[in-house]
């Protein structure tokens, strides 16, 4: 058990925002209901049709994908997503993204009254032009957002960061301005050429970064922003595929682990964790691992 924002989460994994879908086809393979918690697919307020293909490529110890926050907008949302989150026996985490500060509020405004347990705003899409990138990069722009998003809000506010430059400032901004928890890290930016063309393989270029290769650097991070914010919530993510790495994130200050890229290998693979996780468990006493990091280094 987990507990955050007064939020009772039954074990510390959920499911990120992206691969999972909006639930309804993973659910296909899991009992979602035995998460900690899912987190929807971001969702704007128009439809989004998402980047050009290809826009998913294999790397080494990882893929590059490009999506581009492909989603129905959020009156298909409402209408064909919302009814199954819902009522989903778990918490429910919806991810919202938008080009300015109406966008968010209209967002909060039209889903304050379902059942999810935390908005968290996604302010550090790489594969995006505009959605969230103006407003994740400038402490003002962020203060502004969040405070005006918390005015209306009937849910915890947690904001998605990636690895951005000065993030210390940016996380600091968002905290005074009333945010309630954090989410590290969204995906680095990364490339693949074709030395045989010498174009890149995406069709946009550039994508974002995920799996085993990104995990060191996701731990490194929450440790960082731990060491400096003792108190925030933190949702870590970065390349979570087994119970081990999961323990990591959580000794490197995370309060709860997000599975992403590994459930597009293995749908089963959030499951097999918890399952792990709480043989491991039995033996250890999980404040004293928690605490283990936040005592034993940061001091």
């Amino acid at each position: 058990m987990v507990e955050i924002c007064n939020i009772k989460f039954k074990n510390p994994i959920i499911i990120a925002s992206g691969p999972g879908g909006n639930g309804q086809e993973l659910a296909e393979y899991i009992d979602l209901n035995k998460l900690g918690g899912f987190t929807s697919k971001t969702v704007t307020i128009k439809e989004k049709e998402g980047n050009p293909p290809p826009r998913i490529v294999n790397v080494k110890a990882g893929i590059i994908n490009s999506i581009g926050l492909q989603n129905p907008g959020i009156e298909n949302f409402i209408k064909n997503d919302l009814k199954f989150l819902n009522n989903l026996k778990t918490n429910v985490i919806l991810s919202l993204g938008g080009e300015n500060i109406s966008d968010y509020l209209m967002l909060v405004d039209k889903l304050n009254n379902s059942n999810a347990a935390i908005f968290e705003l996604n302010l550090s899409c790489p594969n995006v032009g505009k959605d969230g990138i103006p407003l994740g990069i400038n402490e003002k722009s962020i203060f502004e957002l969040v405070q005006e998003v918390k005015k209306i809000s009937k849910k915890p506010i947690f904001i998605k960061f990636g690895v951005e430059t000065f993030l210390e400032d940016l996380i600091n901004a968002a905290i005074k301005a009333g945010a309630d928890g954090i989410t590290l890290i969204n995906s680095p930016k990364g490339m693949k050429i074709d030395i045989n063309t010498g174009k890149v393989i995406l069709k946009r270029g550039v994508g974002g970064l995920s799996g085993p290769a990104i995990k060191p650097i996701a731990l490194a991070t929450i440790f960082r922003i731990r060491r400096n914010f003792r108190k925030i919530p933190i949702i870590g993510m970065g390349g979570v595929f087994d119970y081990k790495d999961a323990i990591e994130f959580i000794m490197a200050g995370a309060n709860l682990v997000g599975v992403g890229s590994g459930v597009m290998t293995d749908p089963y693979l959030p499951l097999k964790i918890i399952y792990d996780l709480e043989n491991y468990f039995k033996n250890k006493n999980y404040n004293e691992i928690f605490s283990c990091a936040v005592e034993g280094y940061y001091v």
